[in-house]
């Protein structure tokens, strides 16, 4: 008898120890509640929102679904604002949703602001973004997304991305096709010069002349364009993968060799007062030759006469 009443005292004293453990760890829902109606009353609609999703967490009153549905509706969030009230509508007891005679009327107006959206596309597990924000992977029969302009766009690697723009309609069906084309490992480089250069090398690799499209890996490229009677061109090009970039280049003709500075020119000797005629005398580049000592000449000097 002693024993027996001994272990019902043992258990009654942990029972009061564990208690106000508990209960200190515990959130307190009322006042969460209290607080989140207070932000809603003062149009804080985020903070009544965390404020509702912190309390459904600690006691999955359904309750808070309603209230946090009416919080991202009027954080214009329709999508998901319809969805936690057709929660409520599902899980609430019948004495609740008692409680909101405009329950469907409320459903029926969110979602006059949103959209199914259906997406087709040629590439599986591509993702899909609607005003940046990703809402899923192909294929992607049926998401709820806010009615009205909008971008959407699908991509996956080693495919270039589409967009499109449409207006997505309230209340109803979207459905978009997307074809995604296998993207280019390389990008195109297009050449032209004036005059046409009769030469053009890439990397040291001869390719032909002017105009010239090659397709070349994305980085630098060395340039050399030449043609005869004109000045080499070398230069340097970006090529950035399935970009087409067009270069034109100038080509200056090669100086004339008379404008050389081993060339000099004695034009129109006059003599006795008359243009007898154009002397050119060349200067040779042997400066061994050049520097020797004139022979003698074995003309008198004389005037002569013109006719």
């Amino acid at each position: 008898m002693r024993l027996r009443l001994f272990f019902v005292l043992l258990v009654l004293a942990l029972a009061s120890l564990g208690s106000p453990a508990w209960a200190q760890g515990k959130p307190d829902v009322a006042k969460l509640k209290a607080t989140a109606d207070e932000a809603m009353d003062n149009l804080r609609y985020a903070d009544a929102l965390d404020g509702y999703q912190k309390a459904f967490a600690a006691s999955h009153d359904p309750r808070f679904l309603y209230n946090m549905g009416r919080a991202l509706g009027a954080l214009g969030q329709y999508p998901a604002a319809v969805e936690q009230l057709e929660r409520f509508r599902m899980d609430a007891p019948a004495d609740l949703r008692a409680r909101v005679p405009q329950l469907e009327q409320i459903i029926a107006d969110f979602k006059r602001h949103v959209t199914t959206l259906s997406i087709r596309c040629n590439v599986e597990g591509a993702r899909v973004l609607v005003r940046q924000k990703e809402v899923g992977h192909t294929p992607l029969p049926d998401v709820k997304v806010d009615a009205g302009q909008a971008i959407v766009e699908v991509d996956a690697d080693g495919y270039e991305p589409k967009r499109q723009q449409v207006d997505l309609p309230g209340g109803d069906r979207a459905e978009l096709a997307f074809d995604l084309v296998q993207a280019t490992q390389t990008g195109v480089l297009v050449v032209r010069a004036t005059p046409a250069a009769t030469s053009v090398l890439i990397d040291g690799k001869g390719l032909g002349g002017t105009p010239l499209e090659a397709a070349l890996r994305p980085g630098a490229h060395d340039l050399l364009l030449s043609r005869e009677g004109y000045r080499n061109l070398a230069t340097q090009a970006i090529v950035e993968r399935g970009v087409r970039r067009e270069l034109d280049f100038h080509l200056e003709k090669t100086p004339s060799v008379l404008t050389r500075w081993w060339f000099w020119t004695v034009v129109g000797v006059v003599v006795a007062g008359a243009v007898a005629g154009t002397v050119t005398a060349v200067m040779c580049a042997n400066t061994t030759a050049c520097e020797r000592s004139p022979d003698s000449g074995s003309i008198f000097p004389q005037q002569v006469r013109g006719p």
